[in-house]
């Protein structure tokens, strides 16, 4: 019996350690003026060979310095991106850059590149805050960013109008612009205010938000990939476990149960207020849960109620997004 208890503890352990699925490795860079040098680092560990470089869309914003390299067994291999160009236009660029070996692919990286004014010819720029907790919303299938816009004017010396044309798009990782809208906006100095993306019904699962600031010749833009994966879809958050915490719980509890078993015969049978102690703080932490789980349903409703306030979801979504959210918060309470 030790043996079969050690066993699953060592399993337990297994699956707790175990990392989740790394993402793909996005390059996303703002270049403001000129060119940007980044090396891609990559290492061989077959044997040597010739490794070759290729941009897959031939963007004009992005070029190797050279494409064909030989790297040795068990050594580092390098190319080089120059990033950049004066004599294109100012905005976002999408690449993706290939690392091949014969007929294998080694390494493929997507590149998404911000091209800006140069600082001295600079006279607006932006940044965008966005919270994934909380500035994400799905009703009735309709996803819904709301971050917050920052637009700074940088020479308080300009007396000239105040006035910087903004643009809102939403892009997918692969370059498909999928919403673009125009606002004009005074900035004195500096303006912060809240912006509504309704992506409508999407199968998106990572998104790229950019906001860029023109006034004259400057140009300043910012971007912020998004995942959607993890927004809220009106369920529990108690319950939305995925299924490798599930098997953690599982094998905790058999274990647990082995536990009091080897304890039963080994000692006495006063200790099993060990495994009630340990269904104890199962149930609070459970509580901690639905107290955490109302929270984010009220700051959902919040950002549901701004974006209907400015027409960017409609009646119908929005009433039937509060009634599911109203629902959701009673069965919480519940349980506390």
């Amino acid at each position: 019996m030790k043996a079969v208890f050690i066993l699953l503890i060592l399993c337990l352990l297994f699956v707790s350690a175990q990392e989740t699925p790394d993402t793909v490795e996005i390059m996303t860079v703002t270049v403001r003026g000129g060119t940007y040098l980044s090396p891609i680092s990559f290492f061989n560990s077959g044997t040597a060979g010739t490794y070759i470089a290729t941009l897959e869309k031939n963007s004009p914003a992005v070029r190797l310095d050279q494409n064909t390299i030989n790297v040795g067994s068990e050594d580092f291999g390098s190319f080089n991106l120059i990033i950049g160009n004066d004599n294109i236009a100012r905005g976002v660029y999408f690449d993706n850059l290939i690392i091949s070996k014969g007929s294998e692919i080694i390494q493929e990286i997507p590149i998404i590149i911000g091209l800006e004014s140069r600082s001295s010819e600079i006279g607006y720029d932006v940044s965008i805050d966005f919270d994934a907790n909380s500035d994400i919303s799905i009703t009735s299938g309709e996803t819904v960013l709301s971050p917050i816009v920052n637009v700074y004017k940088l020479n308080y010396n300009n007396p000239g109008s105040n006035g910087v044309a903004l643009t809102f798009s939403i892009y997918s990782l692969d370059g498909d612009l999928l919403i673009s809208s125009d606002e004009v906006v005074s900035v004195s100095r500096q303006a912060s205010f809240e912006h509504f993306f309704n992506l409508g019904l999407t199968d998106y699962e990572e998104v790229l938000m950019v906001v860029s600031a023109r006034s004259g010749e400057s140009y300043g833009i910012d971007m912020y990939q998004a995942s959607l994966s993890n927004s809220l879809l009106f369920s529990p958050p108690v319950d939305n476990f995925t299924p490798r915490i599930y098997t953690g719980i599982f094998i905790f509890l058999i274990s647990s149960i082995m536990l009091v078993s080897y304890l039963w015969y080994n000692r006495s049978m006063n200790q099993a207020k060990d495994w009630k102690s340990e269904l104890e703080y199962v149930k609070k932490t459970q509580f901690s849960d639905a107290a955490k789980g109302l929270r984010k349903l009220e700051a959902q409703k919040n950002v549901l109620e701004r974006a209907y306030s400015s027409k960017y979801i409609s009646k119908n979504s929005y009433d039937s997004a509060i009634d599911e959210i109203n629902k959701l918060s009673a069965s919480l309470k519940k349980r506390l």
